[in-house]
């Protein structure tokens, strides 16, 4: 609320009004204080590494890569154990060919 001045009249301030004089009132940074902040500003920029969309997609083609061939060396290990069994003649379960 604000007053004008040899009047008796009290006048009140919306929000947005009390917000921009407070704002205009603000304490300015020194240039020193200025000048340390921008360059530390420019130093995090410099320093942060771009992250791209292009690298997740080789990183992810990298890892299904990975995995296929690890699926594929699975599958061929399983291949031949189990061709292994097969040519075992003295294993259990198997029936003895004959000729009459």
């Amino acid at each position: 609320m604000t007053t004008v001045p040899g009047h008796n009249i009290v006048i009140q301030q919306s929000g947005v009004a009390q917000e921009f004089s407070q704002q205009a009132h603000s304490p300015k940074p020194s240039p020193e204080q200025a000048a340390a902040q921008q360059q530390a500003a420019e130093l995090v920029k410099n320093t942060t590494v771009q992250q791209f969309d292009e690298s997740e997609k080789l990183k992810s083609k990298k890892e299904k890569d990975a995995l296929k061939k690890k699926y594929l060396l699975d599958q061929k290990r399983k291949r031949k154990e189990r061709e292994e069994k097969e040519l075992d003649p003295d294993s259990t379960g198997r029936l003895l060919d004959t000729t009459a």
